[in-house]
C-alpha cells in the first residue's frame, strides 16, 4: 500500500485535504477529510501521520506493507512498527503483521494550544467534558475545543452503501451537538471524511484508529487529545479484554493502544479508565445540560433522539432506576417504552454478568443497594420460556418489579 500525493484545496466554504491510497486491494482511490476554513491552519501540511493511522487497519487486513511516500513523524513511526502492531495482531486473527517505512521522517515539536477531545453527548464523552472542561482548573489540561467526526459511527460500510444515510446523520447530530458547543462557549469542528469506505468491517473493530487519525491531521494545532475511554474501569479492561478480541479494540487495548499513536506533537491520553460506565453516568447527574443533551441511542435512525428501547438506552436507564434518578432524564427519554421492556432486560442483564462488564455494572449496582433481584435459576427459566412464548406469565411480575 503506498500513500502519496498530499494535497489541499478549498471547496466553498470548507477545506478539503487528500492523498492518493494505492493498493492490491483497491483501485487507486482517494482518502479525503473536509472541515471549515476556520480551522484551515490547524493542518499539518508537513506529515502524513494522520492518513498513516487512519490506513492502519486496512492494510494489516490486507497484509500490505504501507509505504508513505512523503513525511511521518519518527516517534510515530517507531512505535507503529514496533509496539502497536504487535498489540493489533492480538487484538484480530483477521489482521496480519506489516511493516512501514516512508521518504522522510522527522522529530519536529510543534506543539499548539489546542486541547480537545471527541464529544458526541454520549456518558463518556459527557464525563471527560465534564472533569477536563468543567472541574479542570489547569490552563494546561483544560479542554478548549471539542471535535466531531464522521469516520463510520454513524453509519459505517457495512450498514450503508451509500454515503447519504451516514451523513444525514451526522449532520442532524451535529446540528444539536453545536447547540450545546455554542451554550458552553466552546467551538465545536466537525470534520467528514470517507476514511470510514476504507474500512469494510464493523466500525468498532477500528474505531480509536480512525479518530486519532482525524486529530493527527490537526497536530499542528493539537498539543492533547483526550480519547473518552469505551466505558470500561482500569479493572474492568484487565478482567473483560479477552470478550472483546476481534470485536471491540477500544474496550481491548485503549489505555494502552491511544499513547502509541502519539507523536513529538501530540499526546493522546485515554480519559475515563477511573471509572465504569455506571459511575460515570452518576459522575455527570448534577451536570445539568447531561439532561437536556444526553444521547446514547445506537437505534439506526437518521435523528436525535433516544428511542430509550436499544440496548444502550436500557442499560443507562436502568442505572437511573436503580439508584432513583429517571425523573432528571424525564426530558429526553420515553418511560413508557423503558417500562415495557424493563422485566425482560433485567433478566438478559443478569444472565450476561460473567461476560458483559456493562451487565455486571448495573446488576452489582443494584445489590450494593440492597434491591432485591430474581434468582439466576428463575431468571433462566424465564429467558427459556421467553424464547418459545411471548405470552406474558403475569404471577411472576411482581417478582420481577422489584426494581
Amino acid at each position: 500500500m503506498i500513500i502519496k500525493n498530499f494535497k489541499t484545496i478549498e471547496i466553498n466554504d470548507r477545506i478539503k485535504t487528500s492523498v492518493t491510497i494505492k493498493s492490491n486491494n483497491y483501485d487507486e482511490e482517494e482518502l479525503w477529510f473536509t472541515m471549515s476554513k476556520k480551522y484551515a491552519n490547524y493542518i499539518c501540511k508537513t506529515k502524513l501521520d494522520g492518513f498513516l493511522v487512519g490506513m492502519l487497519y486496512p492494510a494489516m487486513r490486507f497484509g500490505e506493507d504501507i509505504y508513505v511516500d512523503g513525511c511521518v513523524s519518527e516517534k510515530l513511526l517507531f512505535n507503529l512498527n514496533n509496539y502497536a502492531i504487535p498489540l493489533l495482531l492480538s487484538f484480530s486473527k483477521s489482521l496480519n503483521n506489516i511493516k512501514i517505512s516512508s521518504k522522510t521522517t522527522i522529530e519536529n515539536n510543534s506543539k499548539g494550544e489546542g486541547i480537545g477531545t471527541g464529544f458526541s453527548a454520549g456518558v463518556d464523552s459527557f464525563c471527560t467534558l465534564y472533569d477536563r472542561y468543567i472541574l479542570e482548573d489547569s490552563p494546561s489540561f483544560k479542554v478548549n475545543s471539542l471535535l466531531f467526526f464522521n469516520v463510520g459511527s454513524h453509519g459505517d460500510w457495512l450498514q450503508h452503501g451509500s454515503s447519504e444515510f451516514t451523513r444525514c446523520k451526522f449532520e442532524t447530530r451535529h446540528i444539536e451537538l453545536k447547540k450545546f458547543a455554542d451554550e458552553i462557549n466552546l467551538d465545536l469542528i466537525d470534520i467528514d471524511s470517507n476514511l470510514h469506505f476504507f474500512h469494510h468491517w464493523w466500525h468498532s473493530y477500528s474505531h480509536s484508529l480512525k479518530a486519532a487519525s482525524v486529530v493527527l491531521l490537526l497536530q499542528q494545532h493539537y498539543s492533547k487529545y483526550y480519547y473518552s475511554s469505551a466505558g470500561l474501569n482500569y479493572y474492568g479492561t484487565l478482567s473483560y479484554s479477552k470478550f472483546y478480541k476481534n470485536k471491540d479494540i477500544g474496550a481491548y487495548c485503549d489505555p494502552i493502544l491511544l499513547p502509541l499513536l502519539s507523536t513529538e506533537s501530540l499526546d493522546f491520553i485515554s480519559d475515563g479508565c477511573a471509572y465504569t460506565r455506571s459511575e460515570k453516568l452518576l459522575h455527570i447527574l448534577n451536570y445539568e445540560p447531561a439532561g437536556r443533551y444526553l444521547n446514547v441511542c445506537i437505534d439506526h435512525v437518521d435523528r436525535w433522539k433516544n428511542c430509550s428501547g436499544c440496548d444502550k438506552c436500557l442499560r443507562t436507564l436502568l442505572t437511573l432506576d436503580i439508584t432513583g434518578n429517571l425523573n432528571k432524564f424525564d426530558k429526553i427519554f420515553d418511560f413508557k417504552i423503558y417500562e415495557e421492556k424493563r422485566e425482560f432486560y433485567i433478566i438478559s442483564q443478569m444472565l450476561k454478568v460473567d461476560y458483559d462488564p456493562f451487565a455486571a455494572d448495573n446488576i452489582n449496582l443494584a445489590k450494593s443497594l440492597g434491591i432485591r433481584l430474581p434468582s439466576i435459576k428463575y431468571a433462566r427459566f424465564r429467558q427459556r420460556l421467553r424464547d418459545v412464548s411471548n405470552i406474558p406469565i403475569l404471577i411472576y411480575r411482581k417478582i420481577l418489579k422489584t426494581i
